[in-house]
C-alpha cells in the first residue's frame, strides 16, 4: 500500500471508530425504547437503586417501562450500564477518560450504550441523577414538589462527561433534607441525612456531632478526679467547662472512649474529638505554657486532638478525627499542625450574611477571612460550619441569597473541603423563603459556579407559578435593603434589625397581595402565604400592628403555620409557645 493510500486508510479508520463510539443514541421514539439497563450480576444496594430510579423516572417521562437485567444475561447493543457492569465480548470500548474523585461520576456513550460509571459508593447513583437532571430535565425542587417532563423522544447525542464534586462533604441543613431520598437526588451526602445503603452511606459522624468532651470525659468524674477538669482563676471548675487537656488520664480515657466508639458504630468514618461550647479553657500552667509558647489556646487542643487522631490511625486509617476552630481557637497555633487525619472545622458564626465575606466592611468577616486564611496553609483537611438562617426568628426577612454562591466560592478558593451549611433544621421546617435557599446551596455545594441565576428563575417559575414575578420582586426587595451604608445582618437578628423598616413591610405587604391575586390555584396561594409569614413575623414581633389588630393577624399568622406544619418560631421556642407569649404580652 503507499504512503497516502495507507494514510487515507488509517484515516478512515479512525472516523470509523470515533463514529461508532460516540454516535448519537436515542433512547426513546415513536412510543418505544429497545434500550435495557444493565447492572452487575451482584449489584450494591446504591448500584441497583440507580437502575431502579433511572427506570422509575423514564417511565414516568415516556411512559415506556425499561427492563432492568443482570450483566450475566441476554445482552445487546442498546443498553444504559449501570456502575460496576461489565461490557459484554467485542463491545465498543468508552474512551479513556479522566478519573473523576470520590463521588464523581461519568456518563459515555460507546456504541450505542450509554455508560454510567465513577468512583465509591455513591458515584453511579450520582451519575443517574446528573443524567436524569442535566439531560432530561427532570427537577426535584421539595421532596413533595417535583418535575417531570413528558418527551416524545429521547437522543442524547455524544456524550463524554465526567464530574466531580467541589467539595469532598456536602450537607445542607435545612429540615427538608431530612427526606434521604430528596438529599440523595441533589448528591448531598452528609451526617445528619437517613442515608442508607441504597443510597450508598454517607459521611457518618459519631454522635455528637460537634461539642464532644462531656461524652469523652464526663462531668461526673470531677469528684473524685477534679484534675482532670479546667484550672480557672486558680481553682478547678466543674459544669459546663472544657477539660485539662494535658492531663495523661484524660488524654487515656478519651482515646479509650474514641476507641470504643469506633468499635461499637463501625459505619462512622468520622469521629468528634471537640471542645464545648463554652469558653472556660483550662489556665493551669502545662496547658497555659503550650498556649502561650502558640500564640493561641489551639495549641493544647491540638496536642490532645493529633495524639488521639495518631493512636487510631493505624487500627482505623479510614477513620477522621473532628474537631473545631472555634470561638477561643479560632487562631492556628504557630507550630503545631493537625495530623493528616484530622479534620479542623472552622465556623463563621458571627459574621454578617448580608454580604460576602470578602466583600464587607464589617469587621467580624474581616476577621473571619483573616482566620480562614491563616488555617488555608495549615489545614489540608479543613471543613467549614456556616449558618443561613436567622436563628432567633426562623420566619424574619434574611436578606442572605446574594451572598450564598459568593461565599461558598469564597471557601473552595481558599481550600476548604467540606461544608454544613446550617439552617432551620426544626421538625416543621418552612423557614423563611426555605425551599428556596435549600434548593440553591444543594446545587452550590456540588458545583459553586452554577449559574444561579438561572436556577433561581426555574424555581420561582415551577414553584409559584403566575406569581413567580411578584416574589421575584419581593426578592428585590429585600435585597435593596441591605445596600445602605452600615447595614449589616446577623444570625440573631431582632425584629427592629435596620433593614426591616416600616416603608418595606408595606412594600413587601402589597407585593404579597398581588402574589396571592396572581396565583392560578390554591397549592400555588398557599406557597406564597407561607413565604408571607416573615412579614407577618415581624410586624407581630415588633409589635408595628397593636391591639386587637395585632391578635387578629397572630390567628392569621397561625392558621397558616400550623397548616404548613411548622414547629418552631426559632431555634430555641416552639412556635405555639411564642404565639401564647405574644397572647400575654399586653
Amino acid at each position: 500500500m503507499n504512503p497516502l493510500r495507507q494514510t487515507a486508510f488509517w484515516l478512515a479508520l479512525v472516523l470509523s471508530t470515533a463514529t461508532r463510539l460516540f454516535a448519537d443514541i436515542t433512547l426513546f421514539e415513536n412510543g418505544k425504547s429497545p434500550y435495557q439497563i444493565v447492572t452487575a450480576a451482584k449489584p450494591s444496594a446504591a448500584e441497583k437503586y440507580a437502575a431502579e430510579e433511572l427506570q422509575h423516572y423514564f417511565e414516568k417521562m415516556t411512559g415506556a417501562k425499561l427492563p432492568i437485567v443482570a450483566d450475566r444475561e441476554p445482552r445487546k447493543d442498546e443498553e444504559i450500564v449501570i456502575g460496576s457492569a461489565t461490557l459484554p465480548e467485542g463491545a465498543a470500548k468508552p474512551q479513556e477518560t479522566t478519573t473523576p474523585g470520590l463521588d464523581g461520576f461519568t456518563l459515555q456513550t460507546a456504541g450505542k450504550r450509554l455508560l454510567v460509571s465513577g468512583n465509591g459508593p455513591r458515584a453511579a447513583l450520582y451519575g443517574v441523577y446528573a443524567l436524569l437532571e442535566d439531560k432530561l430535565g427532570v427537577r426535584w425542587y421539595t421532596p413533595d414538589f417535583e418535575r417531570v417532563p413528558k418527551l416524545d423522544r429521547i437522543n442524547l447525542g455524544k456524550l463524554n462527561v465526567s464530574e466531580t464534586p467541589a467539595l469532598e462533604y456536602r450537607e445542607v441543613y435545612w429540615s427538608e433534607f431530612q427526606n434521604a431520598d430528596f438529599a440523595a437526588r441533589h448528591r448531598l451526602n452528609g451526617n445528619s441525612y437517613p442515608l442508607t445503603e441504597k443510597h450508598g452511606g454517607r459521611m457518618a459522624i459519631y454522635f455528637p456531632f460537634v461539642h464532644s468532651l462531656d461524652m469523652l470525659v464526663p462531668p461526673e468524674l470531677y469528684d473524685k478526679h477534679p484534675e482532670y477538669f479546667p484550672l480557672i482563676d486558680g481553682k478547678r471548675k466543674n459544669g459546663y467547662v472544657q477539660r485539662c487537656l494535658t492531663n495523661a488520664d484524660v488524654l487515656r480515657i478519651a482515646t479509650e472512649n474514641v476507641l470504643k466508639w469506633i468499635k461499637e458504630h463501625p459505619e462512622a468514618n468520622i469521629i468528634s474529638v471537640s471542645q464545648n461550647d463554652t469558653f472556660n479553657n483550662c489556665q493551669c500552667p502545662n496547658c497555659k505554657a503550650i498556649d502561650d509558647a502558640e500564640g493561641s489556646p489551639a495549641g493544647s487542643l491540638f496536642k490532645f486532638v493529633n495524639a488521639i487522631a495518631e493512636a487510631i490511625e493505624k487500627e482505623h486509617p479510614n477513620v477522621r478525627i473532628d474537631t473545631l476552630a472555634y470561638q477561643y481557637t479560632r487562631k492556628p497555633p504557630k507550630t503545631i499542625r493537625p495530623h493528616k487525619n484530622v479534620i479542623v472545622r472552622l465556623c463563621s458564626i458571627e459574621c454578617c450574611f448580608a454580604h460576602p465575606f470578602d466583600n464587607c466592611s464589617a469587621k467580624e468577616n474581616g476577621r473571619f477571612v483573616d482566620d480562614i486564611q491563616a488555617w488555608e496553609p495549615v489545614a489540608p483537611l479543613l471543613y467549614v460550619w456556616d449558618y443561613t438562617t436567622n436563628f432567633g426568628q426562623y420566619h424574619q426577612p434574611f436578606p442572605n441569597f446574594g451572598v450564598l454562591q459568593p461565599n461558598v466560592q469564597f471557601f473552595v478558593k481558599h481550600g476548604v473541603k467540606g461544608l454544613f451549611e446550617q439552617g432551620n433544621y426544626s421538625g416543621g421546617g418552612h423557614g423563611e423563603m426555605e425551599p428556596l435557599r435549600g434548593y440553591l446551596l444543594a446545587k452550590l455545594l456540588w458545583n459553586p459556579n452554577v449559574d444561579v441565576h438561572k436556577l433561581t428563575d426555574e424555581f420561582l417559575n415551577a414553584y409559584y407559578g403566575k406569581a413567580a414575578d411578584k416574589m421575584r420582586e419581593y426578592m428585590a426587595l429585600v435585597n435593596s435593603q441591605i445596600q445602605k451604608p452600615g447595614v449589616h445582618a446577623h444570625i440573631f437578628d431582632h425584629p427592629d434589625a435596620k433593614y426591616l423598616t416600616d416603608d418595606f413591610l408595606k412594600a413587601a405587604e402589597k407585593l404579597f397581595d398581588e402574589a396571592e391575586k396572581s396565583a392560578e390555584n390554591d397549592d400555588v396561594r398557599f406557597r406564597v402565604q407561607t413565604a408571607r409569614l416573615g412579614i407577618w413575623h415581624v410586624q407581630i414581633a415588633s409589635k408595628r400592628v397593636t391591639g386587637d389588630e395585632r391578635l387578629a393577624l397572630l390567628d392569621r399568622y397561625l392558621k397558616i403555620a400550623h397548616q404548613a406544619g411548622i414547629s418552631n418560631a426559632s431555634e430555641g421556642q416552639a412556635l405555639d409557645d411564642w404565639a401564647s407569649k405574644i397572647r400575654n404580652d399586653k
